[in-house]
């Protein structure tokens, strides 16, 4: 079964796509499932969820959340399979609300230096319950491999995701395991029994975003 395990909807402040044209994307592309990952809020899960049910999809409710150690931002972390909000704040009390809602704390682009890579990924790599090894925006193969051999070298699940913010994007990275239901996806990835598949997405799309976080393109919905 294939899963999106890292895209955002327009209530992300840099993304455009509708929750339900979040769905309809993912579901048009052959997945199986969709997790969404917005930056610190879960304003779109009530609407993404009902679009789930209508096209037939499982959806896991996550969240990519700013993370600071002695109020220095390090990263970011993508909370999956958890229930309520989680705010940005100190890593060890972000994860201990993870680990409380029975989440899973994966490790988002963790060595993409030209983005928000994770700076402190040997001290807090035992916290970790996976590793974001394919991420469709980073610039350069090089930053994915070397999440890979983090994963690995610290036996750690893999998970990939597009990182999409708009529908041209989606699925461009996803996660595969083989299981016969999509509940099973949790476990899966706790016992590294998943892989990571993609392709780079083009790098000009991040001008879209930065042109919408700044307020020069505005989803109609939103105006």
């Amino acid at each position: 079964m294939k899963f999106e395990l890292h895209a955002h909807t327009f209530y992300s402040s840099d993304a455009i796509v509708s929750p339900e044209d979040f769905v309809k994307t993912a579901k048009i592309k052959g997945m199986n499932g969709i997790a969404v990952t917005d930056h610190n809020t879960t304003k779109g899960w009530k609407r993404v969820l009902a679009a789930g049910k209508r096209e037939r999809i499982h959806v896991i409710k996550g969240e990519e959340v700013r993370v600071f150690h002695d109020g220095r931002k390090i990263g970011e972390i993508l909370a999956l399979f958890i229930n309520e909000d989680i705010k940005p704040g100190e890593f060890l009390e972000v994860k201990d609300k993870v680990k409380d809602q029975g989440g899973l704390l994966i490790v988002a682009h963790p060595f993409d230096f030209l983005r928000n890579h994770f700076r402190m990924t040997e001290e807090y790599k035992d916290h970790f319950d996976g590793v974001e090894t394919m991420n469709a925006r980073v610039l350069f193969d090089y930053f994915n491999r070397k999440a890979e051999e983090f994963a690995r070298k610290n036996h750690l699940g893999m998970i990939g995701g597009s990182d999409s913010h708009c529908r041209y994007e989606m699925c461009n990275g996803y996660t595969e395991a083989d299981i016969a239901r999509a509940e099973e996806l949790q476990k899966a990835i706790k016992n590294r029994k998943t892989k990571a598949y993609g392709k780079k997405t083009n790098p000009l799309i991040h001008t879209l975003s930065a042109l919408t976080k700044i307020g020069l393109f505005t989803p109609k919905e939103l105006r």
